[in-house]
């Protein structure tokens, strides 16, 4: 069986083909075989419109439907009265009539028409519900047995837990094998860290569960410790398309694959980083990394960018990312053939630049005519203030490169002037610089003296 997720995911990507009344999608005889053989987990009600059962199970059956549609399992409904070559089909004699098909093979539903039954009756109909181990022998053997076996630790006493029966549920929902134990002799015996509840052993070494327990980053624990934690790129494809649009992070693997092995397999795993190798060149264009950088490992969530940096560690660089401290990669052009008296900043050399006193920077985009007729004003002050050798003014494109201190729009053209690593702004209106302001501006506020020979004369 695939994964929940994944099934979600690629069962709701022709969802605009579907009708739905909220979360319950609505079949007919036109959309009924297509939703059968393109969905492994499909229940469907045929109903009747004056049918007052039918209106009491309604609220219950939408509510079922919201909590199970993003595990990839679809709630539909067929209206009998309208749909009737269906209902013969399936030998409706009344209302309603409820069934289940599990990879295209239909059973009668026999739960209770509440919510919760629904939900329980169908996680009963995918796996075993997780089994009680009683004696640590019983849960060393399932250790030993199984390649891959999550064992909940639950406190003694405590088969009324909330925490456990939600761990009961979530097992039903995933083919790996599940147990549970009541037993705190047990726990203390394999020396579970405090706080750990949900443990996963993959070959008998132990990954810990810690924090609440949620659906979606249960999943992901189950996932990553049931698989090869670097995974082939063409296996993923769909999935990374997906977690870029969602801005969900991934790590891209350019070399260094074995210490990236050692890394992931030691690494929190109810964090959402997926570790792929052997991308192609159509994907890495569209995460932007340049042919000269792959040879590196990056980490990837939406739009942002992030690499290793020289001397860092794979451990070091995901804990920087956790941490909110990854170094970012930022976009480039390439570095320009010449350089006149303004010079051009390109995202790899622009923290150079903004470390130097009285760097004067011009941000702009290439793509606005206004744009490059103030370029023309920058370059005339420029010219203007030539003989302060301390004294730099570059100009970046930014429709062509990223800043890393700079996260403003620039429909309106952007000057600094940078003394010891922090920007002085220079206000600009209507993209077209006052000159003599701004020279005046430069005086004031660069950490050197700067002379302006307008004003000797």
């Amino acid at each position: 069986m695939k994964s929940l997720l994944l099934l979600s995911l690629l069962a709701f990507a022709v969802v605009a083909e579907y009708e739905y009344d909220g979360d319950v999608m609505v079949l007919t005889e036109e959309t009924f075989d297509q939703a059968f053989n393109e969905f492994d987990y499909l229940m469907f009600e045929f109903y009747a419109p004056w049918c007052g059962h039918c209106k009491e199970l309604a609220p219950k059956y939408a509510e079922a439907a919201t909590a199970l549609r993003p595990e990839g399992i679809v709630l539909a409904k067929i209206d009998a009265t309208v749909q009737k070559k269906l209902a013969e089909k399936y030998g409706v004699k009344g209302y309603p009539t409820i069934k289940f098909s599990v990879k295209q093979a239909v059973k009668d539903f026999e739960g209770g028409r509440t919510a919760d039954g629904i939900k329980n009756w169908i996680y009963s109909n995918l796996n075993p519900e997780s089994e009680q181990l009683e004696t640590l022998e019983q849960v060393n053997e399932a250790i030993a047995q199984n390649h891959v076996q999550f064992v909940y630790f639950a406190e003694e006493q405590s088969e009324k837990d909330r925490e456990l029966r939600k761990y009961k549920e979530f097992s039903f929902t995933m083919k790996q094998h599940f147990a549970h134990t009541t037993s705190k002799t047990i726990r203390e015996a394999l020396n579970i860290p405090k706080g750990t509840y949900f443990v996963g052993f993959r070959n008998q070494k132990p990954y810990y569960y810690q924090g609440k327990l949620s659906f979606p980053i249960m999943r992901t624990f189950v996932e990553n410790v049931a698989n090869e934690r670097v995974q082939e790129y063409s296996e993923k494809k769909e999935l990374l398309d997906e977690r870029i649009t969602k801005s969900k992070p991934f790590v891209v693997i350019f070399s260094d694959e074995q210490e990236v092995q050692v890394a992931a397999q030691a690494w929190s795993f109810q964090d959402e980083l997926l570790f792929i190798k052997n991308v192609d060149e159509e994907f890495t264009r569209k995460i932007q990394v340049r042919s000269q950088d792959q040879k590196g490992v990056f980490i990837i969530k939406g739009d942002q960018r992030y690499k290793r940096v020289e001397g860092q560690s794979v451990s070091e660089f995901l804990e920087a990312f956790q941490q909110g401290k990854a170094h970012k990669y930022l976009k480039s052009q390439a570095a320009p053939q010449q350089q006149g008296l303004v010079k051009i900043l390109i995202g790899d050399t622009y923290d150079t630049a903004r470390s130097v006193n009285d760097s004067v920077i011009l941000y702009y985009d290439s793509q606005n005519e206004e744009h490059n007729a103030v370029q023309e004003q920058f370059l005339k002050v420029a010219e203007r203030l030539q003989q302060n050798k301390q004294l730099t003014f570059n100009k970046i494109d930014l429709s062509q490169n990223e800043v890393s201190d700079l996260g403003e729009s620039v429909e309106i053209v952007k000057i600094r002037l940078y003394k010891n690593n922090q920007p002085i702004k220079f206000v600009i209106r209507a993209n077209k610089i006052q000159e003599e302001r701004f020279v005046k501006w430069i005086v004031d506020n660069a950490a050197n003296q700067v002379v302006d020979p307008k004003a000797e004369l």
